[in-house]
């Protein structure tokens, strides 16, 4: 039962959401890992029962642009080419070297492959402007629990999750489809119905 922990599983998912969304690769590469870098200093900056918190020492950062994404701001910089950097949590922006050394590496042999195709076929049937918003983290958050184990995640559950979600809306389409040519042939039937009944215009002169 092979797992991985959320981390790189979300960076990889933001990542192909991205790309749905319109993102180049590279810049995909690095919205996936500024959005799980993102959710990973939210997850650590809930404060432990009982443990007393201070006021955090301000860091120093270097001024960033922001942009929305999957309903988050993220910080972003450009590179020389304008090519859109993360900027999430310091100083080193989240890149698509970073990408591939803290998410794509992570995965065992054979599975980032599988479950990039899993997610794909996931998010291939959500319209782009629907997928832009919550719906990355809601989708994200549905499969972390379906699959979870501890605060791991087993892909052969998640894989089988992706498969599973992707052909029930798959299923519903054809099924709305076949209304809609229902619908449709009725109204041709009634049009026809009309023009039989309709007299000629030349028969009226």
């Amino acid at each position: 039962m092979p797992t991985l922990n959320r981390f790189p599983l979300l960076g990889l998912w933001a990542r192909e959401a991205a790309r749905r969304i319109g993102y180049s690769a590279p810049e995909a590469d690095a919205l996936g890992h500024a959005y799980a870098v993102l959710y990973a200093i939210r997850a650590n900056m809930r404060p432990e029962p009982g443990k007393a918190t201070g006021p955090a020492k301000p860091k120093r950062r270097l001024r960033a642009d922001q942009i929305e994404f999957g309903g988050d701001k993220l910080d972003v910089v450009y590179d020389e080419s304008g090519r859109l950097l993360g900027r999430v949590g310091g100083d080193r922006p989240q890149t698509p070297r970073s990408y591939r050394a803290s998410v794509a590496r992570k995965f065992p042999e054979g599975y980032l492959e599988r479950v990039t195709d899993a997610f794909q076929k996931v998010l291939d049937r959500v319209p782009p402007k629907q997928l832009d918003g919550p719906m990355i983290y809601d989708l994200y958050d549905q499969w972390k629990k379906e699959a979870g184990v501890g605060r791991r995640v087993d892909l052969d559950r998640l894989i089988e999750w992706c498969e599973r979600r992707a052909g029930a809306v798959k299923a519903a389409r054809p099924r709305k489809s076949h209304a809609a040519a229902g619908t449709a042939a009725k109204r041709s039937r009634r049009s026809r119905a009309s023009s039989k009944a309709a007299p000629s215009t030349s028969l009226l002169k």
